[in-house]
């Protein structure tokens, strides 16, 4: 008792110096488990990815296609190379590339903006109202949501496993014609937290200025699943130090939900 106790002391205080909003939910017991600023609409730059790659792979395109690289923005894959979308999906989630992610909507049937249109269809369909897209990488302050709205999102996408595969990878090596060699792109995850913990199931985080660092994560504890959303914190640090706490935080019990701007404190039965 005195250890869970402890636990949530330094739980609470974790939370309590934290920035931006987050939110933890237990999918099983239908019921937040943490929760600060969870209504706030706020940027969330890369975590666009994964709204990208739903829409991709909803549309039934062929992953497996080699699909010509065309962006404006940075990226591994040089533009004009042949690349199949299944190792765009992989340079996107694993290490945020938005020269793929470009790729990925230039290259959507229909084009560019037919991918906004389902993008934004699917969003709406899903009722997360607050929530839009205008790009398919993140780099744009207008692409927005609210921590609750993510975390109904990835309750929904969950048990995607084409989605999880590509949103777990550690790392990779992609190899890509160059003339008459070959180039190896290699990837590494962009979440700490993924190299630490062995239960994430899906990840994908996020950066911008006015969005600050961002991370969302399904990770499974005691065979159930939870949902994790943390945005607008100020570095990588503090980032991955909330998201580590509320990965490891023990469960509450049924039916109460920690919210820290009030900082609830719980008296535990013997």
């Amino acid at each position: 008792m005195k250890k869970i106790l402890l636990s949530l002391v330094v739980c609470f205080s974790t939370l309590s110096h934290a920035n931006g909003a987050y939110a933890l939910y237990d999918y099983d017991q239908h019921e937040y488990q943490v929760s600060f600023n969870a209504h706030e609409v706020r940027p969330i730059a890369s975590i666009t990815k994964l709204f990208t790659a739903i829409t991709i792979l909803r549309s039934g395109v062929d992953l497996t296609e080699k699909v010509r690289v065309k962006g404006r923005s940075a990226g591994r894959f040089p533009n004009g190379t042949m690349v199949s979308r299944h190792n765009l999906m992989r340079a996107m989630m694993i290490s945020s590339d938005n020269r793929a992610a470009e790729t990925l909507a230039n290259t959507y049937p229909g084009g560019f903006d037919k991918f906004i249109r389902d993008a934004n269809e699917y969003i709406k369909g899903r009722g997360l109202m607050r929530t839009s897209i205008e790009e398919p990488t993140g780099l744009s302050k207008n692409n927005v949501s609210t921590a609750i709205e993510l975390i109904s999102f990835i309750g929904a996408v969950k048990d995607n496993e084409a989605l999880r595969s590509y949103a777990d990878e550690k790392t990779a090596d992609i190899l890509i014609p160059k003339g008459k060699k070959q180039v190896h792109i290699k990837l590494h995850n962009t979440n700490p937290s993924i190299f630490k913990f062995d239960n994430i199931l899906l990840s994908k985080t996020g950066y911008t200025d006015p969005a600050g660092r961002c991370v969302v994560m399904l990770v499974e504890k005691d065979r159930k699943y939870y949902g994790i959303v943390v945005l607008g914190q100020k570095n990588v640090q503090e980032r991955s130090e909330l998201a580590n706490v509320l990965i490891t935080k023990p469960s509450l019990p049924t039916k109460s939900v920690v919210h820290e701007a009030d900082l609830i404190v719980f008296e535990w039965a013997m």
